[in-house]
C-alpha cells in the first residue's frame, strides 16, 4: 500500500516538475525576447527542476520497468539464462542505484557550502535529489527481483 501511494505521488511530483519546468522556460523566454530584459533567476529554477525531475523519473522508469533492456539477447537466451538475467537486471540496478546514492550523499556535503549564484539557495537542496532517486530506484527494484527469486522457488 505504501509503496503504491509513494510511486503515485513520485509520479505527480514529476509532472508538477514538468509544470513548472516549462513554464519557467516559458517565462525565460518571454523575459528575453518579448519584455528585452531576461529574468535572472529563471535558469536556476529550470536547472533544479530538470535535476530532480531526471532522477524522480529515473525511479518511475525503474518502477515502470521502462528502462532499456536487450530484449534481442535475452530473448534468444536458454529459459534458464533467461531467469538469471531477470534476477541479474534488478541487482544491477540496485548497485547502480548504492553507488548513486553514495555518490549523491558526498555532493550533499558539498552542497552545504555551495549556494547558487542569483537566488542564494544553498544547492543542497539540488543535489538530495540525487540520493533520494537512488532509494527510490532500489525500492521499486526489490519488487521484480522479489517475484524474480521466487520464480525459482518450486
Amino acid at each position: 500500500m505504501l509503496k503504491r501511494i509513494l510511486s503515485n505521488s513520485v509520479e505527480w511530483v514529476c509532472m508538477v516538475l514538468m509544470v513548472a519546468l516549462s513554464m519557467d522556460l516559458l517565462l525565460g523566454v518571454f523575459s528575453r525576447y518579448v519584455l528585452v530584459r531576461t529574468f535572472t533567476w529563471y535558469d536556476e529554477i529550470a536547472r533544479g527542476c530538470f535535476v530532480w525531475l531526471t532522477f524522480l523519473g529515473a525511479a518511475v522508469g525503474v518502477k515502470r520497468q521502462a528502462h532499456f533492456r536487450l530484449l534481442i539477447v535475452v530473448d534468444r537466451l536458454s529459459p534458464r539464462l533467461r531467469q538469471a538475467t531477470v534476477i541479474l537486471l534488478p541487482l544491477v540496478v540496485i548497485m547502480f542505484a548504492g553507488v548513486l546514492i553514495q555518490q549523491g550523499l558526498v555532493f550533499l556535503e558539498l552542497g552545504r557550502l555551495q549556494q547558487t549564484p542569483v537566488m542564494g539557495l544553498p544547492k543542497m537542496w539540488i543535489y538530495v535529489a540525487i540520493p533520494i532517486g537512488g532509494a527510490l530506484m532500489i525500492l521499486y527494484s526489490l519488487g521484480p527481483l522479489w517475484r524474480a527469486i521466487r520464480g525459482l522457488i518450486p
